[in-house]
This record gives structure tokens, sequence and C-alpha cells, in this order.
């Protein structure tokens, strides 16, 4: 026979399933937060990490790199600060200007924020110099004007050359190298995301890979071995 409760009884275990319910909402409520906190620290890191060159790629080779960061002030010509929420490539360029080193051509972008007569628009993320050293003009979470219709979701290197035809020296063509191996380690790519400027359009650039079809041919073939490399040592 079911034991019949007394009215205290009655009250006293409403008031226990009144605070089970409580205890079991506050946990609930708690748990979401957790959620929600850790999805925004997600976000936030994958915003702000890839500024600068952040390695999850090989400490080993962030170390080759011989990166200056001398960014661009922030103007709406050369450095707009538009999120580059994603990156889906590298674009290859060189510089107009045969014999220019990185520094030269990295300031040329800074003076275009003062030029409201042609109001040009150009600039890259990276610059590699006729002896190997590379100059960052803009941070990696940002958008470059390089690329046209490409500048959102790509990254853009450009490199100096000591003569009209383009050829880089072989410091600048090692550095290019590995300069692009690192960051499609970094982003997840295979060389089937590094293109040339002139795949996107009918400009000669980077002219001297760009009218030489095996030589960049050669290049992305290194690169897929250099990436092939990295891999193995991931493992």
């Amino acid at each position: 026979m079911a034991k019949v409760l007394s009215k205290e009884e009655w009250k006293k275990r409403k008031k226990l399933y009144a605070y089970l319910k409580l205890v079991a909402a506050a946990m609930l409520a708690l748990l979401i937060v957790l959620i929600l906190l850790i999805g925004l620290i997600k976000v936030v890191r994958n915003l702000f990490s890839k500024g600068d060159l952040t390695s999850s790629a090989s400490p080993t080779m962030k170390q080759e790199l011989d990166i200056t960061e001398l960014f661009l002030t922030p103007n709406g010509y050369t450095r707009p600060q538009n999120t580059l929420k994603e990156v889906k490539g590298i674009v290859i360029h060189y510089v107009a200007k045969s014999g220019s080193s990185a520094v030269e051509n990295r300031n040329y972008y800074e003076g275009l924020k003062s030029n409201s007569t042609s109001k040009t628009a150009e600039s890259c993320h990276f610059i590699i110099d006729l002896d190997g050293g590379i100059v960052q003009c803009i941070p990696l979470n940002e958008v470059a004007c390089a690329s046209g219709t490409r500048n959102e979701d790509t990254i853009a290197i450009t490199f100096c050359h000591p003569q009209i035809d383009g050829e880089p020296t072989a410091q600048t063509y090692e550095s290019l190298l590995k300069l692009t191996t690192y960051l499609c380690a970094e982003y997840g790519l295979t060389k089937d995301a590094v293109i040339r400027h002139s795949d996107l359009g009918d400009q000669s650039c980077p002219k001297y890979f760009a009218e030489q079809e095996g030589k960049w041919a050669a290049f992305l073939a290194e690169l897929d071995t250099a990436l092939g490399k990295v891999a193995k040592e991931k493992k």
C-alpha cells in the first residue's frame, strides 16, 4: 500500500523538486555560456592569428624567412584595412621597375595614399628583394590591392628583378619558393592554389613566369615537392 504523504512532507518534496529544477537550469545555462565562449575564442583567434606569420606549418620554415614588417599607413588607396576573411590562393606578381628594391616599391605604395589625382589603389602583402629579403606591407588579416577580383580571398606576393626580362635573382627565387611554401602550408593550400597575376587577365605579370610556361611549371613542381616534405614533417 502506497504511503500517504502529509501536507508538510508534500511541501518539502515540492521545494526539493523546485530546487533540482533550478540547479538543472543553472547548469544548462552555464553549459551554453561555455559553448558560446569557446566559439568566441575560436573566432577571435582566427581573426587575429593571421596578422603575422604565427606558424602552424613549421617553426624552422618561419626562421628561414627574412621578413621585415613595414606596414603601410592605413588609407583608402593602398591599405583600406578591409578584412581578409579567407585565403583560397596565392597570387604571384613582379614589380614594374627593374632594379628597384623592396623598400623602394613599398615606399611607392605608401606615397599613393596622398595621390588624390590618380587615386591609384595598388599594394601587396609581401615584396621580395633582390637579395632575398622580404618586406611585408600588409598584415595577413587584411586585403591587399593587388589582384583585382581575387583581392578578397588571396595573398599577394611581389618580387623584384634586376633586368627588364623580369627574371628573379637566385636569392629572390629561393625566398619566393620558401615564402609560397610557408603560406600554402599555413593555409592548407596546394600548388594548384598558386597562380600568376596574368592568370587573372591579360597582363604579362610576372613577366618571366608569364612568358615562359616552362619556368612557371618548374616553380610549381618545386613548390609541390617542398609541400610534400612539409607534410611528411608533420606526421
